[in-house]
């Protein structure tokens, strides 16, 4: 018997479970995969007999191998703890083979990513500047989007989630203005003793971008001068920023919700026009509370290059596992609207680029858009055509330019006038614009309908 492996072992128990209880227990239960990928079939009625009760174990067990769960590879309805499974709204659909199933994954790493997706942010607009891979110039874009919203009298919180290989505090924050505290103390702290509301200050740094006569920038980096005081302890607290707290009630709180109380309570000190994220590259865990739980605009940088692509194929397959649960569950799954491509580094090409847009239209469209007229029972579906450049597929472009590949403007400052940056970012900056006006009418249309 060929060896089964993880790929294999959903597709196996489907077929099991068909062969044995049939499409109607297939499509009414729900199968629970272990924190070690094991497997095990919920059936949604009682068992007939042990004899049933046996057989099926048995065949499932045989089936999955190493990936069924020894001591119970399928509970039955009037087993201890099935009910509580069957109901749980976490349970993800998944297409199998030729069969589809409800999925429970329990996770240890990467827990982030089965969180449903925030409603979208009140006010100030936030937007999260996102990659998965680096070295695409997110956070130059985001420091000279910062820039120029300054320069037209914008005032502007700018977050670095980027908890790993952080960079926006070094790009605007000279050593003199960088604050004492910085994110991942945040995170640290409000596990432990807590932040003080008379310490939120200690926490933001105001950028040099910010003059008499335009708008204020605040910066809250990941690293303030405490921590590169002391980067011993850099490591230490990066291990414990990035676990979940427990609070004095016992209710365990998400580093999605720590990041999402942390962002909210600096808003709190007022006056912000918008608010600017730089999130980790990648899909690691302290990844999917920026594009999920911020209730942002989601730019998604990448290069007209395979491993773009590819990467983005396995997001937006999690992703569509997300917004289908949504739907199902009479959700509208709006959040899909607030992702946008961003192609970066873009050449003069006129064929890649097609071919790069016709990639991205894949991507959204068998993952993200509503396939055909009807597809759901909303009021508005979301679905576009390929050449609609209005649509979250069609990409902004930023062109590439080699002076930007040592962008350093703490250090040279020119960097940040605009005749240094128009001519590259301008597309981009516009664009920019009409996703903060956009989000800022949609949180007041919000707060109106309330």
């Amino acid at each position: 018997m060929p060896r089964v492996l993880f790929d294999d072992s959903l597709g196996l128990l489907v077929r099991t479970v068909r062969q044995t209880l049939g499409d109607d227990a297939l499509g009414d239960g729900v199968v629970l995969r272990d924190a070690t990928g094991r497997l095990t079939f919920i059936a949604p009625r009682a068992a007939a007999s042990e004899e049933e009760r046996a057989h099926v174990a048995k065949a499932l067990s045989e089936a999955l191998g190493p990936y069924a769960r020894s001591d119970e590879p399928v509970l039955f309805l009037d087993e201890s703890g099935a009910s509580a499974f069957l109901a749980d709204p976490t349970a993800l659909p998944c297409e199998v083979e030729d069969g589809s199933c409800r999925l429970i994954d329990r996770r240890i790493v990467g827990a982030g990513w089965l969180d449903s997706p925030g409603e979208e942010a009140s006010a100030p607009p936030r937007v999260v500047f996102a990659s998965l891979k680096g070295g695409v110039g997110r956070t130059t874009a985001l420091a000279l989007a910062a820039a120029d919203l300054a320069r037209r009298n914008r005032n502007l919180l700018l977050v670095d989630l980027d908890l790993e290989a952080p960079g926006l505090g070094a790009f605007l924050l000279d050593d003199e203005r960088l604050p004492e505290f910085g994110v991942l103390d945040f995170l640290v702290e409000s596990g432990i003793g807590g932040v003080p509301e008379a310490n939120i200050g200690d926490f933001v740094g105001v950028s040099a971008l910010t003059t008499g006569g335009g708008g204020r920038v605040d910066v809250a980096p990941v690293l303030g001068r405490r921590s590169l005081a002391n980067p011993e302890n850099v490591l230490p607290k990066l291990a414990r920023a990035l676990i979940e707290d427990v609070a004095p009630d016992g209710k365990t709180v998400s580093v999605a919700e720590k990041m999402s109380t942390m962002i909210a309570r600096l808003e709190a000190r007022g006056g912000y026009d918008a608010v600017l994220i730089d999130a980790r590259a990648g899909v690691s865990e302290v990844a999917a509370p920026a594009l999920l739980g911020l209730g942002a605009t989601v730019l998604l940088f990448g290069t007209a290059q395979r491993q773009t692509i590819d990467g983005y194929r396995v997001l937006f397959a999690s992703l569509k596992q997300l917004a289908e649960r949504d739907l199902r569950s009479g959700r509208d799954a709006e959040w899909r609207l607030a992702l946008k491509a961003v192609y970066a580094k873009a050449t003069l090409n006129d064929d890649l680029a097609a071919r790069h847009r016709d990639e991205l239209y894949e991507l959204f469209a068998n993952n993200l858009y509503d396939k055909e007229e009807g597809d759901t029972n909303l009021t508005e579906e979301i679905a576009f055509e390929i050449d609609d450049p209005d649509a979250p597929h069609w990409p902004i472009v930023i062109p590439f330019d080699p002076k930007f590949a040592d962008f350093d403007p703490v250090r040279v400052p020119g960097q940040f006038t605009q005749v240094f940056y128009e001519q590259t970012f301008r597309p981009f900056l516009t664009a920019l614009d009409a996703v903060i006006a956009t989000s800022a009418a949609g949180a007041r249309s919000k707060a109106q309908a309330l």
